[in-house]
């Protein structure tokens, strides 16, 4: 009975199915533009995903890594983020065929020239390494398990949004900002999604019979290069709501504080950055933090959503549209090529169940 459970639970959680595309999903990504825009062992997202992700770790990063207040050590880890901070960086549109039985999310950065990720993690330099973790709802546990060949995926709206389970008091404007922007966007009606393609599961290296086969690329959709999206999304915030960007200069510019301000001002309302207040309990060494002092308000999502969007709907920039740049001819082939090819060792994880399936655990 124990061999037939345990031959039921690899079949299940690892063979269980042969390789089957039933779902077609439109994702979004950025990295530097060396790396093409096939989302191989990168995160990407849904549009409201990425839009969560430059609330939330990038648009802040100028003002937290410049605060002298704050020490290196604590200091957020995008500000050595190379993903997030590379000149060439481009947002590429594509999108996949997937095998809709997802597994947790993977952690996928740029290695640094130490040899680490940003968060001290060995990784190959200038490579992108992956990491994954225990539960969907642990994207940033340091306690990682060995990857598999299925995508990966977050449903933010569960650990960031309303119902979500991330609580962390903010003591500074900008902290405040990213730390709220999930109470802005996320919700049962807009949940968000990050995604982690890993080359494991790249049907291009497998017979499209293998169960290693869990991703391909229907189409590269386009590339617009990150400083034409973020001018056209923020001029398009400036634009609805002039006012919280009154005593700016006239140009976009995401590092100067009275831009950034007036974007968070608009987008999530003039009190979304008031901090927390912290109080010491009487004879005992512990603070207590009062965070309601606040009220989000500012564009709604749906506005905000469709300007960030513009870009990739024309080329005109009249209505926020991005030129499209080159696509690689590699990925264009990889799009529309058949099936087949050699095939990649199992994950160290499939390993694991193919030697727990076999009585060696």
């Amino acid at each position: 009975m124990l061999s037939l459970m345990r031959v039921l639970l690899l079949a299940t959680l690892t063979f269980g199915h042969s390789a089957r595309l039933d779902a077609t999903v439109t994702m979004y990504h950025v990295n530097p533009e060396r790396f093409g825009p096939v989302p191989r062992n990168t995160d990407a997202a849904d549009a409201l995903g990425d839009l969560f992700f430059e609330m939330f770790e990038v648009l802040t990063v100028p003002l937290a890594c410049s605060d002298p207040t704050v020490p290196e050590e604590r200091k957020p880890f995008e500000c050595k983020n190379l993903e997030v901070t590379d000149p060439s960086d481009v947002i590429n549109q594509v999108t996949l065929d997937v095998d809709s039985h997802y597994s947790g999310y993977a952690m996928c950065n740029i290695g640094s020239e130490n040899g680490t990720d940003p968060f001290g993690r060995p990784c190959t330099p200038g490579e992108y390494c992956c990491y994954c973790n225990p539960t969907h709802h642990q994207p940033h546990s340091f306690s990682p398990v060995p990857c598999n060949s299925t995508v990966g995926r977050q449903v933010l709206d569960q650990k960031w949004g309303m119902g979500g389970n991330y609580t962390k008091p903010c003591f500074t404007e900008y902290d405040c900002w990213a730390q709220r922007s999930g109470e802005k966007l996320l919700s049962d009606e807009h949940p968000g999604l990050w995604y982690s393609p890993l080359s494991y599961g790249d049907c291009s290296t497998h017979p499209f019979s293998s169960s290693n086969c869990t991703w391909r690329v229907r189409s590269v959709d386009k590339v617009v290069n990150s400083t034409c999206h973020t001018a056209s999304f923020f001029n398009a915030v400036r634009a609805a709501a002039p006012e919280a960007f009154a005593n700016c200069s006239a140009s976009v510019n995401t590092t100067d504080p009275c831009w950034l301000r007036g974007f968070y001002v608009a987008v999530m309302g003039p009190e979304a950055g008031v901090p927390c207040t912290v109080k010491r309990i009487p004879f005992w060494p512990f603070y207590t933090y009062n965070c309601t002092g606040y009220v989000i308000g500012g564009l709604p999502v749906d506005e905000l959503l469709a300007y960030w969007q513009a870009p990739f709907e024309s080329e005109d920039p009249a209505r926020g549209g991005c030129p499209g740049l080159p696509i690689p001819a590699d990925a264009a082939e990889r799009a529309t090529a058949q099936l087949g090819g050699g095939s990649v060792p199992l994950s160290p994880r499939q390993r694991q169940w193919q030697d727990f399936a076999k009585g060696l655990w």
